[in-house]
């Protein structure tokens, strides 16, 4: 039904009359007026946009949460250092983890919060490079991943494995790829060998191939022999390996001209 603007008024079996005519008995009317116009007329009011509401707020407040160490509901012990972090955030990122936070139906300890003790980690170092990796921490703080030894590295790689945490694992991975030399490249293949990184090994391989100087100093030296299959390996290299293509030192003899 239409709106209409009405006006009341008083009607005796007639015209409207004065509103003393209630007093003798007389009837209220309403007289409906015709609305202004014959459609209403939409008006748009444009405010300023929201501020403050972005994609990254929720996974910013965590990360704040996280480095301040506050609401906290999960501890992993490492060498007699613990890391404080959130049940949501480690379930949501390794399903290994939400398996086992899944099954634990009570917290473990006293303080409310349920444990963790990683075992076979002996550098505390590399679970916080976990756990930023896992709170996805900001890239600039990721660009200079740089773990002191090799055996932060080594652990880096074992959580991610453990956890299956296949970033992580390609992080540690570029870091092992990163001044490789003939001295090390032995314990590289090795590590490569341990964690099942094919791609690394193929590569490192693919340059000894091409580097006869190079392979020939890897596969003599006293650490090869401490790792038969990488020895192994070598060896096959060296045979296979493509002679250097050298310029011929007799020139071609060149070609007669035809006589007229």
């Amino acid at each position: 039904t239409e709106a209409r603007y009405c006006r009341l008024g008083w009607r005796q079996f007639g015209p409207t009359t004065p509103l003393g005519a209630a007093a003798r008995g007389g009837a209220m009317s309403i007289e409906c007026l015709p609305e202004l116009g014959k459609k209403p007329i939409s008006l748009t009011v444009r405010l300023p946009a929201i501020k403050g509401i972005t994609e990254e707020n929720l996974g910013a407040g965590i990360r704040e949460m996280y480095r301040k160490g506050l609401f906290t509901d999960v501890a992993l012990f490492c060498a007699e250092k613990s890391f404080l972090a959130h049940r949501v955030v480690l379930a949501s990122q390794s399903e290994v983890f939400r398996a086992a936070l899944g099954k634990t139906a009570t917290a473990s300890s006293p303080s409310g919060k349920e444990e963790f003790r990683l075992a076979e980690i002996a550098n505390p170092e590399a679970v916080k490079f976990m756990l930023d990796h896992m709170y996805q921490m900001d890239l600039e703080e990721w660009q200079d991943y740089n773990p002191r030894t090799q055996e932060i590295n080594k652990d880096v790689l074992r959580l991610a494995e453990n956890f299956r945490l296949t970033t992580l694992r390609e992080r540690a991975t570029h870091w092992l790829a990163k001044d490789l030399t003939t001295g090390n490249v032995v314990e590289r293949l090795k590590i490569c060998d341990d964690f099942a990184l094919t791609t690394l090994r193929e590569k490192i391989l693919e340059q000894l191939t091409y580097n006869k100087k190079a392979l020939s100093e890897v596969a003599s030296s006293p650490q090869i022999m401490s790792y038969p299959k990488l020895m192994q390996s070598m060896l096959q290299l060296a045979a296979a390996a493509p002679e250097d293509t050298k310029p011929s030192s007799n020139p071609q003899p060149k070609k007669k001209g035809r006589k007229a």
